[in-house]
């Protein structure tokens, strides 16, 4: 018996000591695994917001892509600036295009309401001289781009190229309307040219 007691005492330390041993970095292990999951977490914190920022980026349509848009982009006349300069509208709506060949888009993106009622005051307030079926069938093409352009800005789920596309067919629009206007001025001076020749 007292020859198996040491052997039992130097067993028993063993497995106290391996206990002891193990205890002790038992208590690194959720410090270290704490540290390294901070670590990685900071990581990828960065990573979403670097990919947004790029992205946004991305997405918006800038002065130069506007300038890289080849389109007949038509004046008005002397004689259809003269006919129209009263048209406080028409003068606004000219206004904001050249806004949008800036990139700024604020206007146009605004409420629909407001969109609404200034195409209506822009309606009402067109002059006789120019209500002719191709003058209004363009201001119709208008119209129906404005609230496009609209929808697609105030929308994220549309990408950068369908908004550009909707860009360039607003002002392809507004240049339709001013070289119809034009015709029908053009027209007028044709015809009393040629009436003071018969004469």
């Amino acid at each position: 018996m007292p020859k198996e007691f040491p052997i039992i005492y130097l067993y028993k330390m063993k497995f106290y000591n391996n206990d002891l041993l193990f205890m002790r970095y038992y208590m690194l292990y959720p410090i270290v695994f704490i540290l390294f999951y901070l670590g990685c977490n900071k990581t990828q914190s960065k990573k979403p917001n670097e990919t947004v920022e790029v992205s946004e980026e991305i997405k918006k349509i800038t002065p130069k892509d506007i300038e890289s848009f080849r389109f007949d982009d038509y004046a008005l006349s002397d004689d259809s600036k003269k006919a129209l300069e009263n048209w406080q509208k028409y003068q606004e709506l000219n206004e904001q295009i050249e806004y949008i060949k800036k990139a700024d888009f604020s206007f146009f993106n605004g409420e629909k309401k407001v969109l609404k009622t200034f195409i209506n005051d822009f309606k009402t307030e067109m002059p006789d001289s120019i209500k002719t079926a191709p003058i209004l069938s363009r201001i119709t093409a208008l119209e129906t781009m404005i609230f496009k352009l609209n929808s697609m800005l105030k929308l994220d789920n549309f990408d950068k190229n369908e908004q550009f596309s909707a860009v360039k067919e607003l002002l392809i629009a507004m240049s339709n309307l001013n070289l119809q206007i034009n015709k029908k001025f053009e027209l007028e001076a044709n015809l009393v040219e040629k009436n003071n020749t018969i004469e």
